[in-house]
């Protein structure tokens, strides 16, 4: 195992309410590990200078040279030390092992700072670029879960800001005008109707046009592509339209989105002043998605009415819509508040309390 003060040990540190007792979600933990350990085997690939060619494989040599080794957790909300690099290396690897977890360490460094150039110089590939940034987005506690991960370095300095995590792939993910051709980047809608592994192609039948367009696809939307054959999903990149107003043609396919109706079961609320919301009951908003519009459609409690064109924005929508409600409705004096407002802030003061956040 590596001393405390290796180059190769990084530190996971999780906060937030779920981590009071020195504990954390095994579903939470397993999701985290699966994906740090995707991203550094990327990371290794890079580092000796393998290129994704048609389809990304992990060697079993990657595999064998770079696993990740879990320490004893510490306290501080929840804190798990992580080696990159077996405890049975031989000799020549530790050097390989100390350039992937420096390379490591660099990338996350970026994606903190959220800045398009300093990524782009620490991973000048697109496609590794495109890969470790879905991978890291999968890897994060779900938004409200009320949890946040941090990444440290062995002496526990923060290298990677969770709380900025999710605004900060979003900047990276834009593409560079140096990538894209002439169009307009959006999303376009439709059923999963083929799908070509050997050309990572797909063909999308359009909701709402009689007619179906191809895009190129990479390794990493592999995965939810399988899951859901046929289905409805959304797909985002530079779309060129024809005259009749119809997406003609999709390129540089950045995110591949499922359509998902399913509730949203509120949880923590957080706000900007140190505290949170709990919900006292279970509360839930109705999602539809519009085969019209492509846009989707959140009917929550206390009349809220939401429209947005993914499920993460129309999410984030609504915990903005809560938090402004609560600032502006349940926290002020009712006598200043009409008869409807203060039903309203009736209903919020039945509906949640508000609690400090665990240190």
């Amino acid at each position: 195992m590596a001393s405390k003060k290796d180059i190769r040990q990084l530190r996971l540190h999780f906060e937030g309410v779920p981590t009071q007792g020195h504990v954390i979600p095994a579903t939470t933990l397993v999701q985290v590990l699966e994906g740090f350990q995707k991203i550094v085997h990327v990371i290794a690939m890079q580092v000796g200078g393998r290129s994704i060619q048609q389809r990304l494989r992990v060697s079993r040599e990657i595999e064998r040279k770079f696993p990740l080794i879990c320490g004893t957790p510490e306290d501080g909300g929840y804190a798990l030390p992580v080696t990159i690099g077996g405890t049975n290396e031989q000799l020549f690897d530790i050097e390989e092992h100390k350039a992937v977890a420096a390379k490591t360490r660099e990338v996350f460094e970026a994606i903190s700072q959220g800045n398009p150039e300093s990524f782009d110089k620490c991973i000048p590939d697109r496609a590794y670029r495109s890969y470790i940034l879905n991978t890291f987005t999968q890897m994060q506690p779900a938004r409200h879960s009320g949890l946040v991960m941090h990444i440290e370095d062995f002496q526990n300095n923060r290298i990677l800001d969770g709380t900025v995590a999710f605004d900060a792939v979003k900047k990276l993910s834009n593409p560079r005008p140096s990538e894209v051709s002439p169009g307009d980047f959006g999303y376009v809608a439709g059923a999963l109707i083929e799908m070509k592994f050997n050309e990572r192609r797909l063909r999308l039948k359009l909701l709402n046009w009689n007619k179906s367009i191809d895009a190129s696809y990479d390794d990493e939307f592999e995965p939810i592509l399988l899951t859901h054959p046929r289905d409805l999903i959304q797909v985002h990149g530079n779309i060129v339209f024809g005259e009749d107003g119809a997406p003609q043609s999709i390129s540089d396919v950045d995110e591949i989105l499922e359509i998902d109706e399913t509730p949203i079961d509120i949880d923590i609320v957080d706000l900007k002043n140190g505290t949170h919301l709990k919900p006292l009951t279970p509360l839930l908003s109705q999602i539809t998605f519009d085969r019209e519009s492509w846009l989707y459609q959140a009917a929550g409690p206390f009349d809220i009415l939401l429209f947005a064109q993914t499920r993460t924005e129309i999410e984030a929508q609504l915990y903005d819509e809560l938090e402004m409600l609560w600032s502006e409705y349940a926290k002020v004096d009712p006598s200043v508040l009409t008869q409807d407002a203060q039903q309203l802030q009736n209903d919020l003061l039945k509906a949640f309390e508000e609690v400090k956040h665990a240190n």
